[in-house]
């Protein structure tokens, strides 16, 4: 995960004669700044944060105006006239450039470089104001996020191995460098608009581009799944749960052929899961609610019914009946099984 450069300022309040940026902001070559304006009339401190937060916003504020992109539009048309003696074909094309908004969504904390240079407070009694002045350095912005770059190019420069714990590696390596990419991405939006290195912002995306291709492969290349079987009955509810917590940690899926098959087993019974049938846990009841709690186990096996670890997964529901016990029970245990899933894989990948 990608951690903000944090820079902590030496902030003086001061009374004296109104400083020029109060009114104009300034223009420095390399850096972009923000004025933020807070009331004082109460709390001093609350007002120096506030003002402080403020003059970032402004800070990014205006890269976010700087952000634009332009599309040129090519339109081929072919227009038929009749004319004497015969129809008259005609070709031409017409050109339109579309001005349209980035979405930028970084946030003035995540910034690199960015820090308050210095603040002001107007003492008028009860309209008391507080200025702050923020700037964005881009010689720092620029080299921080080269460096964020560099840490990840490098996790996806290293060999993970072949066998199976080393491509479950593998896809979580893959996994983290593309979120990281994305907010590396999104930072460079912004700074790019302040002058920053474009080759910089172009090799971010050709890693990310390389990565999002690595993904797809390691996920054609290693699947999971719970093919079906009429000795291990799965609900499709429970198999579905399944299915999305495997997605989500990037890894492929396939009903048919896997590589890996999962299966599900109750701590009580060794014949699968069926909600619809017998249930896979049980109640405790008392003269004001029921208790439903159950635990499912799962198990990977690849082709030649070689098992791997298990893991197991606990889930509990209290209601007043066996459908609303039963209701909040399997909310339970979709909540709980994207997480142990994850851990699960994690722990398979070292």
């Amino acid at each position: 995960m990608l951690l903000p450069l944090l820079l902590v300022p030496a902030l003086t309040l001061m009374t004296s004669a109104k400083p020029g940026w109060v009114t104009t902001v300034p223009e420095y070559p390399g850096r972009i700044y923000g004025v933020g304006v807070a009331p004082a009339n109460n709390t001093r401190a609350l007002a120096l944060q506030q003002a402080t937060d403020n003059a970032k916003a402004k800070v990014l504020e205006r890269l976010r105006a700087n952000v634009q992109s332009t599309t040129t539009l090519t339109t081929n048309y072919q227009e038929q006239k009749a004319i004497q003696g015969g129809v008259k074909s005609e070709s031409a094309s017409r050109t339109t450039d579309r001005q349209s908004t980035t979405q930028i969504q970084a946030r003035a904390t995540d910034l690199p470089g960015l820090t308050v240079e210095t603040t002001y407070l107007e003492e008028e009694g009860a309209n008391a104001t507080m200025y702050a002045l923020a700037y964005l350095d881009m010689a720092v912005a620029n080299r921080e996020v080269r460096a964020r770059y560099e840490v990840v190019a490098a996790s996806l420069g290293t060999e993970a191995g072949t066998d199976l714990r080393g491509r479950i590696r593998r896809t979580r390596v893959v996994k983290v460098a593309l979120n990281d990419l994305a907010q590396l991405e999104d930072l460079f939006g912004l700074i790019r608009a302040g002058g920053a290195d474009p080759a910089l912002g172009e090799a971010i995306t050709k890693l990310r581009l390389r990565a999002e291709g690595e993904r797809e492969a390691l996920r054609h290349g290693l699947t999971f799944g719970m093919p079906p079987s009429p000795d291990i009955p799965v609900d499709p509810e429970v198999k579905a749960s399944v299915r999305n917590a495997f997605l989500q940690e990037g890894l492929g899926w396939s009903d048919q052929h896997p590589d890996l098959a999962i299966t599900l087993r109750s701590r009580s019974a060794s014949n699968g899961v069926q909600v619809g049938g017998p249930r896979w846990w049980g109640y405790i009841r008392n003269a004001d609610f029921i208790v439903a709690r159950g635990t499912l186990s799962l198990t990977l096996v690849d082709a030649n019914g070689q098992e791997y670890e298990s893991t197991m997964v606990e889930a509990k529901g209290v209601g007043t009946s066996e459908f609303q016990a039963d209701t909040l029970l399997l909310r339970d245990y979709k909540a709980k099984l994207t997480k142990t899933v994850g851990a699960w894989l994690m722990d398979l990948g070292k």
